[in-house]
């Protein structure tokens, strides 16, 4: 065997093994998502100042020294975690995102095609608070809206202010009115109020409507009600608009 041959062999042999970093960065990556999954329902329950790094190290089986590592200390892991929530809702609303983007880009949107684009809207995002894992994003994001911090304008910059403007855009067709005015951003809250409360007030929907839990047919539901409540206000400002 020659030598040239030999050191293909054994190169050969080499790469048929994971690469040693490959295993540890899998292990680090795993790591990073349990300290951002224990500080999501930390920071949620008791805020930054109330929740304590060595705790979330150690339910996440981590060293708190990982925390300094992944991080740069609490507040990175703070917005760690406004950053997570951001992409979670991000790529559940991508989809209706697109389609409101090409829609309004074509300039083929009228009224009625609005109000269709408000009812998709307002579906995604019933079925959105319906979901398990936005039981902890409501609470850190209530705490971000009672007492902001740079952490809101993560969550503003790449959710709340890129969805707004999209709304507030058809809202303002559906209804014929300015979009900079300031009756267009009012209706525009009123929307986004009427389904945030099933998410926002869960305890009393569910104490209330006797729901044991929001499940299939009780987002159906919702998102109907809501979508009946959207229409017939922006129907009745368009009339209005139209007298």
């Amino acid at each position: 065997m020659t030598v040239p041959q030999a050191r293909k062999r054994r190169s050969v042999r080499r790469s048929g093994r994971p690469a040693p970093h490959a295993g540890r960065a899998a292990g680090g990556e795993a790591t990073r998502q349990r300290l951002i999954a224990v500080a999501l329902d930390s920071f949620g329950r008791q805020g930054f100042e109330g929740a304590s790094t060595r705790t979330i190290a150690r339910k996440a089986k981590a060293n708190i020294s990982a925390i300094l590592y992944h991080f740069g200390g609490k507040q990175g892991l703070y917005l760690a975690v406004a950053g997570h929530i951001a992409d979670f809702i991000g790529e559940r609303i991508a989809s209706v995102r697109a389609h409101i983007e090409a829609a309004l880009r074509d300039g083929g949107v009228d009224p009625d095609a609005a109000i269709a684009l408000l009812d998709l809207v307002i579906a995604r995002q019933v079925t959105l608070l319906a979901e398990p894992e936005t039981e902890a994003f409501a609470r850190f994001i209530v705490r971000e809206q009672q007492d902001p911090t740079e952490a809101f304008e993560v969550l503003y910059e790449r959710v709340m202010g890129v969805m707004l403007p999209l709304v507030r855009q058809l809202v303002a067709i559906a209804t014929g009115d300015d979009p900079r005015s300031e009756a267009v951003g009012l209706r525009t809250f009123a929307i986004a109020g009427q389904f945030l409360v099933f998410r926002v007030a869960r305890a009393t929907v569910l104490r209330h409507m006797h729901w044991p839990d929001v499940g299939l047919d009780q987002v159906q539901a919702i998102a109907g009600v809501v979508q009946q409540s959207a229409r017939a206000m922006l129907l009745a400002a368009r009339a209005e608009n139209t007298r």
